[in-house]
């Protein structure tokens, strides 16, 4: 069948499913780390007692998300969702800081407020571990499938691109896909033109025509700390100096981890408003790539508007341009507090006045571009 390799797990896949994840070893022990307080045979049964992914993502995916939050988070605040029609479906784009947790945060808010989660779109490349690879699909991942020969990954992008057509048109579902392959690890958020051209390659329509009937809405997520931010200097030093940057063995498997467990303080996730009344302005022009920057633009803007700026954003823009400009916008208690955190991330790279420089501009970044798309 059409999918069948990218597509998430339907409602009748979830018995046989979940009973081949809880014969893995690895799977029960990540489950044990969020319910420690229960036994092996207790978690199995509750996991067994779901008769429907929607039942699986309410009892057991939205209990973990709640641990995460507990344990990592010092508040999580929605803005914007009340506006989200319940009988419309939306493609969601948001920018990209965390390789799990954008989209699980994006869904826990959709599911609090009453409304049907999203399926999520997910690189291959994170899923090399077969187990991992089911886990995501039965919490409705569909599967973008990475580093493939160019006429492969010309096939894979229309499949894909038809396939989200089908999942917003016909299933009725909506969906999440980041702005961008990879997290915007300079925190300079930008929508990848060739993500639009991509969205358009599996359907028989003029490209800006299908753009607007996939109801896109900007997503704003932002995360006071970044628990990932001193992990994320090696490849900025590398790309800096032009060098290329090869990954370690179960370096995204590692970032994963530090990004659920790790402190982040505040996050805000803001749903902006659908772009379509926007885009209708770009039809007379003619030039594809044109067009594409333009909706490009569209998406970027209102991601920086919305955007939840916090102390260490304007410090770290301070810090960068040795200036005072934002002063009004923290005291001088958080000014020492994130020196001293930018000490202590930075570790032994602190020596390195680019290291520092790379760090500052992660945080600084979403601060210029809020200001620019004020302008």
């Amino acid at each position: 069948m059409q999918y069948e390799d990218i597509r998430p797990y339907y409602d009748n896949e979830y018995q046989s499913v979940i009973k081949k994840l809880l014969q893995e070893q690895a799977f029960l022990n990540a489950i044990h780390n969020y319910f420690p307080e229960y036994p092996e045979e207790q978690i199995k049964a509750v996991f067994l007692s779901c008769q429907s992914i929607r039942d699986f993502q309410q009892r057991i995916v939205s209990t973990v998300v709640d641990k995460i939050i507990k344990n990592s988070l010092t508040d999580l605040n929605f803005t914007g969702i009340e506006a989200l029609d319940p009988d419309q479906t939306y493609l969601f784009m948001s920018n990209h800081r965390d390789i799990v947790l954008d989209s699980a945060f994006l869904n826990y808010g959709l599911n609090k407020a009453g409304l049907k989660t999203s399926e999520i779109a997910i690189g291959s490349n994170l899923l090399g571990i077969d187990w991992v690879r089911d886990l995501v699909r039965i919490n409705k991942s569909f599967i973008v499938k990475r580093n493939l020969p160019n006429q492969e990954m010309l096939e894979a992008s229309k499949t894909l691109s038809a396939y989200i057509d089908y999942t917003i048109h016909e299933k009725g579902e909506s969906i999440w896909i980041a702005q961008r392959e990879g997290r915007a690890k300079d925190g300079n958020d930008k929508t990848n033109p060739g993500l639009l051209k991509m969205l358009g390659l599996g359907v028989d329509q003029p490209l800006l025509d299908h753009l607007m009937g996939l109801n896109i809405v900007p997503v704003s997520i932002s995360y006071e700390y970044d628990p990932c931010d001193n992990l994320k200097i090696p490849e900025l030093i590398a790309k800096s100096q032009g060098e290329t940057y090869t990954k370690k063995s179960g370096e995204d498997v590692y970032h994963m981890l530090c990004g659920i467990q790790g402190f982040k303080g505040r996050v805000q996730v803001t749903f902006g408003r659908p772009i379509r009344p926007e885009m209708e302005k770009l039809t007379e022009i003619r030039n594809r790539n044109m067009q594409l920057r333009g909706v490009a633009n569209i998406i970027d803007q209102q991601i920086y508007h919305n955007y939840r700026l916090w102390a260490n954003n304007y410090i770290a823009a301070d810090l960068l341009r040795e200036t005072n400009h934002w002063q009004d916008h923290y005291t001088e208690e958080e000014l020492a507090n994130f020196q001293a955190y930018i000490d202590e991330r930075l570790g032994d790279f602190g020596a390195q006045p680019a290291a520092r420089r790379l760090f500052l501009e992660m945080y600084a970044n979403p601060v210029f571009n809020h200001a620019a798309a004020e302008e």
